[in-house]
């Protein structure tokens, strides 16, 4: 089950890595598929060793006006919670690329009990639980678009966990920069 798994992944990666150099031009920046690959890999060792939640930056770059990130996030499976804890992020915009496994996000809504503070990574973020968002089921191959400042979080994760790469959007600069 695990090696079927990470075929998935290292498959999935492939196609998306090699579809990006195709269009890019001079000067882009290129994330070759083998250091994906280990990140993914590094992830899946880190969720083995216990960590409910694995969050490796592959790259956060200046682009000019703005900076842009690039992660890969891993999480164990979740049964079904009664309340959903999530978070929003006032200053980036995030898309997951699901990559494998499979769950039901929870996205918009309001945040109650609401806590903000500050990752040394991201910048700002409000935490709290999730009240009256949409519930919405991933796989392998869906895109969630999460426009700043809306909540998200997960109901459940179906499979021993799910993997996905996150493009973020950061027009005030509030991640930090991290070299790749």
């Amino acid at each position: 089950m695990r090696k079927l798994f990470l075929v998935k992944i290292l498959f999935v990666t492939n196609i998306i890595v090699l579809s990006s150099n195709s269009i890019a031009d001079d000067g882009a920046s290129i994330i070759p598929v083998r250091e994906i690959n280990e990140v993914l890999l590094k992830g899946l060792d880190n969720i083995a060793e216990g960590r409910s939640v694995s969050d490796i930056v592959v790259r956060h770059l200046n682009v000019g006006e703005e900076n842009f990130g690039v992660s890969v996030v891993q999480r164990d499976q979740v049964e079904v919670r009664d309340e959903i804890l999530g978070i929003s992020h006032p200053d980036l915009d995030e898309i997951y690329y699901i990559v494998a496994g499979t769950g039901t996000m929870m996205t918009g809504g309001d945040l109650t009990d609401r806590q903000s503070s500050v990752s040394a990574l991201l910048g700002p973020i409000d935490r709290g639980m999730i009240e009256g968002g949409t519930l919405q089921y991933v796989e392998p191959g869906d895109i969630a678009i999460i426009p700043k400042g809306m909540p998200h979080g997960w109901l459940k994760i179906d499979t021993e966990s799910i993997s996905y790469i996150i493009f973020r959007a950061d027009p005030n600069k509030v991640m930090n920069e991290v070299e790749g």
